[in-house]
């Protein structure tokens, strides 16, 4: 069930990307991740109101903790200003190979207290695999 809900999220992620494309391409990279960043902001009130979920109190979580909402509006403005430039399919695929390489580096170092997981042979053949197939959509 997992691994669907991952491919979901792949495919909902992929359609995201190009839509940030599109609106980039109108209103400017900067502009772009703002829209998004609030109508994100505005569907995730509205579904805590419905869930009735509680406030946390913000003061209890340590710092390093709000750092995934900046890389968030990062990783956002990172594809609309790289998208008009080099297309929809090689900026997924070239930042699907970043969070492949950072997610084995976690994985492999235990890093952020993951727990360890070493590279394998099998990984390892996969991860140049898929570098190749980068390599060539990079080049062609």
């Amino acid at each position: 069930m997992y691994k669907n809900l991952a491919l979901i999220n792949g495919v909902i992620l992929a359609i995201m990307v190009f839509f940030n494309g599109l609106l980039a391409s109108i209103t400017g990279p900067y502009i772009s991740t703002l829209i998004y960043h609030l109508l994100g902001l505005l569907l995730i009130i509205l579904i805590s109101i419905i869930k009735r979920n509680k406030f946390s109190n913000l003061k209890e979580i340590p710092l390093i903790f709000f750092l995934p909402g900046i890389l968030s509006v990062v990783t956002i403005l990172l594809n609309n200003i790289a998208i008009p430039k080099i297309g929809v399919t090689l900026a997924v695929g070239v930042g699907l190979f970043g969070q492949l390489v950072m997610s084995s580096l976690v994985e492999h170092f235990g890093l952020f207290e993951m727990p360890v997981n070493k590279l394998k042979k099998g990984k390892m053949v996969g991860l140049s695999i898929i570098s190749l197939g980068i390599i060539v959509m990079i080049t062609m």
